[in-house]
């Protein structure tokens, strides 16, 4: 059910009834068994003509919105900051990045009063820090003092300058501060990409970015691991290599985990010229050295390979979704997803835990419940009573009009035996929409690399994800959707 965002609240107002009324109303509507759906987005905040123009094999798609982001404060669980990609191009990346901030488990989004400078069109300049033509993959992490700190891989239009930037906003996400530059590179031999920032919420003040860095000459590429570290909430940073890899193989969609007792876990996709795999590493010296990957199984290479058209139109869903954890808070106990390749072509979502701090893991299985076809762009979030839930697109509801295709989001939820396919019950969350409306790239509709989720409560889960609308003047819109297990 799809209802109309409520007008905003004066701030004393708003704080008042998250202290005293919002945790109710979010386990009453988890198990109510409704699921509230929001509209965060909407027309583009961004100035008309801040970017390049196009030409070139550039296309941008004006007024999108995609590839959401979302986390909450481990304190005050009904603070939430999302950021996503304002108006996208068909190649590398957006025109900006657009935060919004909810004090209502996300009933209500409000716009940052600025945004962080990831791009010109975001307010970057060479004075800030954020001159750049282009943002992408944006995330979002919020720290115990309650600081959101948001990362970007911030870039050139055609790759040849890259850089990982984060930026830091004191007051949780309404005003952020000018980006600290972890890491840039002008000479294209080398190409940073695909950053993740996770604040520690058992040592306050530390947080950490992670990220890849291509380094490819014409005799060999590699791409390790890198990794920036903060003891001050995210003021300042330092920046090492700790992950390396083999000639001719490399990592993509590294994303840092901390444990209770000091362990950190790294999840990422790593591949070969010919092979792919999901991995774990595990690090129990504050991340000086890291282990060998105690999950490993085989993937699907990243990106280029499609998801199969239901259509067979030509014009394929693009496949980039990586590997992604989490971990349920106090313990050892931590849930890996990624997306897995059917013998039949088709893909799905495998799902794998772990009791013991990620030293060992269940075998794989299979959690979407798609009836035929592919799932796409799996998430997965744990409450602190040990709920799983994990998002996912797919295209069941498809016609045989090659000219649409109908997609939907679906959650499948666990409370325990999760290692068991017939643990996990689904639910819709919301669709159909025709995914034939969102961005085009160049390896096929951008319906997502990655969405948002986070647990809010026992059962209570809010998911952050992107939709067509079918409004020309507003074509794709990041909606946000209250759910319970």
């Amino acid at each position: 059910m799809i209802q109309t965002p409520r007008a905003l609240l004066p701030t004393a107002a708003i704080l008042l009834a998250c202290v005293v009324a919002q945790p109710a109303y979010a386990e009453e509507a988890a198990s109510s068994g409704t699921v509230t759906i929001r509209s965060v987005s909407g027309a583009s905040p961004l100035p008309a003509g801040c970017g390049l123009p196009q030409g070139d094999g550039y296309v941008l798609n004006p007024n999108t919105e995609v590839l959401p982001m979302v986390a909450r404060d481990p304190n005050r669980p009904w603070h939430l900051v999302t950021i996503f990609q304002q108006d996208r191009w068909n190649r590398y990346g957006s025109d900006g990045a657009v935060t919004a901030v909810s004090d209502d488990y996300g009933h209500t989004w409000r716009r940052s009063e600025n945004l962080p400078a990831f791009s010109r069109c975001n307010g970057g300049t060479a004075a800030n820090g954020g001159d750049y033509d282009v943002t992408t993959d944006n995330w979002m992490t919020i720290t115990p003092s309650g600081a959101a700190i948001a990362a970007s891989f911030s870039l050139s239009r055609t790759g040849e300058t890259t850089a990982i930037l984060v930026a830091r906003s004191g007051d949780g996400g309404k005003r952020w501060d000018a980006p600290v530059t972890l890491q840039r590179d002008d000479n294209p031999q080398f190409f940073n990409d695909r950053p993740t920032v996770t604040a520690d919420p058992y040592h306050p003040g530390v947080v950490y970015a992670v990220w890849d860095r291509i380094d490819a000459t014409a005799e060999r590429w590699i791409q390790p691991v890198y990794l920036a570290k903060s003891t001050d909430d995210g003021r300042t940073w330092t920046t090492r290599k700790v992950y390396d890899v083999p000639d001719n193989s490399g990592t993509i969609g590294t994303q840092l985990v901390p444990l209770a007792d000091g362990t950190l876990l790294i999840g990422m996709h790593y591949e070969t010229d010919t092979e792919a795999f999901t991995q774990v590493i595990r690090s129990t010296d504050g991340g000086q050295t890291w282990s060998a990957p105690t999950l490993n199984v085989p993937a699907p290479m990243a990106v280029g390979p499609r998801i199969p058209d239901p259509d067979n139109s030509g014009n394929p869903v693009r496949n980039a979704s990586l590997p992604l954890l989490d971990a349920q808070p106090g313990t050892q106990n931590v849930s890996a997803v990624w997306q897995s390749v059917a013998a039949d072509g088709t893909y799905h979502v495998d799902y794998s835990r772990s009791t013991d701090g990620g030293q060992t893991w269940s075998s794989p299985i299979r959690v979407d419940k798609t009836p035929t076809g592919s799932a796409a762009v799996p998430v997965v979030a744990m409450a602190r009573n040990g709920t799983v839930a994990v998002t996912y697109y797919d295209f069941r509801n498809n016609t045989p009009d090659p000219a649409t295709l109908p997609t939907d989001l679906w959650a499948v939820t666990c409370a325990k035996n999760c290692a068991q396919p017939g643990a996990w019950r689904e639910q819709h969350i919301e669709g159909p929409f025709d995914a034939r409306k969102v961005p085009s790239t160049s390896v096929g509709l951008l319906v997502g690399d990655y969405t948002g989720l986070v647990s809010v409560g026992g059962k209570a889960f809010v998911a952050t994800y992107s939709v067509s609308t079918g409004d020309s003047a507003n074509p794709v819109d990041v909606h946000s959707a209250l759910f319970g297990s």
